[in-house]
């Protein structure tokens, strides 16, 4: 059994059937991540459904200039209800917008200052900006444990973000022909600072790329890492799966 780290349920129109097809492909476990104070709010109702559902509650750096930072009080609130597990995604994103850079700084700051004041981890969405979170959290004293999801980066910076306590994921992109740098990384990245998510409904995994990503395709993601890692898939997922009910406290 896996747990998908990050996904977001909130997306779909018929998630009985998305978390029952997951369990079917023995996805345990799903936490479903927010952007915004709306789907943080769908999200505490969707995880309040069922027993395998959990959430994480945060505004993504793509979503800052629908709020202000009086906002945030709404997501530490939030943050309390037992179903949710951390802050996120937030982070930087200097791809989809590098206009609003300073901006994006004082979110993530904010929004780390909850987690620690909250004592729940944090989940970051970095997109070419991995430099500059490097320079930013090394600047900082982070007591929380954190994680860098939807890795893409190379094994330098792997080891820069593994030197400061970053747990690392990896989504359907290390299943892609084309990524093998990225397969290397997964190889390098110790089997404890490992996790898995589908980012679900995007980035479907081979043999499914292109079409609507689901959390039952997870599988294939374990089974790509493992083979790069020569890991039999069942000790490899235990371990997976130990990495993340540590992370999120479930």
């Amino acid at each position: 059994m896996i747990i998908d780290s990050h996904a977001h349920l909130y997306t779909y129109d018929n998630i009985d059937k998305v978390v029952l097809e997951a369990k079917d492909a023995k996805v345990e476990t799903i936490v479903s991540i927010s952007t915004d104070i709306e789907t943080s709010k769908l999200n505490i109702g969707i995880s309040e459904r069922y027993d395998n559902v959990f959430c994480a509650v945060g505004v993504h750096p793509c979503d800052i200039m629908k709020h202000s930072t009086s906002d945030l009080d709404k997501i530490e609130k939030l943050s309390k209800s037992l179903k949710n597990k951390a802050i996120g995604e937030i982070g930087l994103d200097f791809f989809h917008s590098n206009e609003y850079r300073k901006d994006q700084f004082e979110f993530f700051d904010l929004q780390i200052e909850i987690a620690q004041r909250v004592g729940l981890p944090f989940i970051v969405h970095a997109r070419d900006s991995y430099l500059e979170l490097i320079d930013y959290l090394s600047s900082r004293k982070i007591k929380s444990d954190f994680v860098v999801h939807c890795y893409t980066g190379d094994k330098v910076i792997a080891k820069k973000l593994l030197d400061l306590g970053s747990y690392i994921s990896f989504t359907g992109i290390i299943t892609f022909k084309k990524s093998n740098e990225l397969r290397d990384v997964a190889e390098y990245v110790p089997n404890d600072k490992m996790m898995i998510e589908t980012d679900s409904p995007y980035l479907s995994p081979h043999p499914n790329r292109g079409k609507t990503n689901y959390p039952k395709n997870l599988i294939y993601i374990a089974e790509c890492i493992a083979e790069v890692k020569k890991i039999d898939l069942e000790i490899f997922s235990s371990y997976l799966k130990e990495n993340t009910v540590k992370f999120y406290k479930l």
